[in-house]
């Protein structure tokens, strides 16, 4: 059944509702989407190399080659699989993916040193990112060289990739930090000279406003028009996603994220978010399967053994419980006027998140009980329904919680007999 369309606002046909989601209209205003935003940016997903980085948490053989088949299933374009330098067992991992032929493009880490691209040979990898500090103050007391020494550095491993048949990326991190003059040089030389098959823009510390990130990327996209634009970004300030818009609305090509924003502190942008933001928000596809997102979250969850939040935006657990009687009455309603997606921005099934759940507690109202008796071919009167009400809503403060349907029915069966 579809909705009737109201006269001041239509629901069929547009590109903010369909049935499954129900979003905002202005966001697919031209002024407001931006005429660089591209039809689709494909995700880079760093899970297997950033997502380690997650303090205590360390991928064995296994597990890495598991969550990296799960993520080709999820349809990211690349993996970032780890830095074969680092030990046999990482590169045993990556050669076993590599082996694969998956439909993902296996992409080991290296820092800008001919050894790490060797290494990455040594895993039998086609593409590889090249990575150095974009960063004065790294560069003097860290590694000891100058913004001359680190363009010559990158070029030269960049070329030294090419000749071994690699297609190399380009990324460029603590870029944020940085003057915008000395990334601009930096980026645009490297662009020039060794002409890297993309280029990444990395707010390692998420201190960069999203208003920054579009100005940006607006300048980098008009000054090296031929190379793709990537954005890596982590969430010290809760603006990722932000920032992710922001990038591209201005051209972003690709999005570097780990599933459940696995990453050093607070971590990476999400996947799951980057992948249904874009599709649900933006009309942007990112070539995922959302509804494969939870499962493939879940089962990072499982090995990583790090807890997804129950109100996590996408996968939580808790993100389809309805409690409020106002809300639960309201989706009745609106269900019955043909608008599923009522008090959520778009249906559970979308993300593999199976279906709205209604729960029973302190501020259930009649709507609720309603629901419950029903299902469970339960009847009453009217003023049963007010008093099991009440005795639902006093129980629930009691237990601070939401009730278990057993108990549920414990309560019917002492009240009605």
């Amino acid at each position: 059944m579809k909705p009737k369309d109201l006269d001041y606002m239509p629901l069929n046909g547009t590109e903010y509702f369909d049935g499954s989601k129900w979003v905002c209209p202005m966001n697919f205003e031209k002024a407001i989407k931006g005429e660089n935003a591209r039809e689709s940016v494909y995700i880079h997903d760093v899970t297997l190399r950033d997502g380690e980085q997650t303090c205590g948490l360390t991928w064995n053989e296994d597990q890495r080659v598991r969550i990296g088949v799960a993520l080709n299933e999820l349809g990211v374009k690349s993996i970032e699989v780890g830095m074969p330098v680092v030990s046999d067992e990482n590169k045993r991992a990556i050669r076993r993916l590599v082996d694969m032929n998956l439909t993902s493009e296996i992409v080991p880490f290296a820092r800008a040193m001919k050894k790490d691209i060797d290494a990455s040979l040594e895993c039998g990898a086609k593409r590889v990112v090249v990575e150095h500090a974009i960063n004065p103050y790294d560069n003097e007391y860290v590694y000891g060289v100058s913004a001359e020494k680190v363009i010559d550095r990158v070029v030269t491993t960049i070329g030294y990739a090419k000749e071994q048949g690699m297609v190399p990326t380009f990324m460029g991190w603590d870029t944020t930090r940085s003057t915008f003059d000395y990334v601009f040089k930096v980026f645009t030389e490297v662009a020039r000279q060794a002409k890297p098959e993309s280029i990444v823009f990395v707010d390692s510390f998420g201190v960069a406003s999203p208003f920054t990130i579009e100005f940006v990327f607006t300048e980098l996209r008009k000054a090296i028009p031929d190379i793709p634009l990537e954005f890596h970004v982590h969430n010290e300030f809760g603006l990722a996603m932000g920032s992710v818009f922001a990038a591209v609305r201005a051209g972003a090509a690709g999005i570097h994220s780990s599933i459940n924003g696995l990453g050093e502190r607070t971590g990476n942008v999400a996947t799951e978010e980057v992948a249904a933001g874009l599709k649900l928000l933006m009309g942007i596809d990112t070539g995922v399967n959302l509804e494969k997102i939870a499962y493939t979250s879940r089962l990072v969850e499982d090995i990583s053994k790090i807890p997804v939040a129950n109100n996590k935006p996408v996968v939580g657990k808790r993100l389809f419980w309805v409690e409020s009687g106002i809300v639960v009455d309201a989706i009745d309603k609106l269900n019955e006027a043909g608008i599923e997606p009522a008090m959520t921005p778009y249906l559970p099934y979308l993300v593999g998140m199976g279906e709205i759940q209604v729960k029973l507690g302190a501020f259930s109202g009649q709507a609720s009980i309603k629901y419950w008796l029903k299902r469970l071919g339960i009847t009453c009167n009217d003023e049963q329904l007010e008093e099991l009400t009440e005795i639902v809503r006093k129980e629930g403060r009691i237990r601070n919680t939401v009730l278990e349907i057993e108990e549920f029915k414990k309560i019917v069966s002492d009240y009605l007999g």
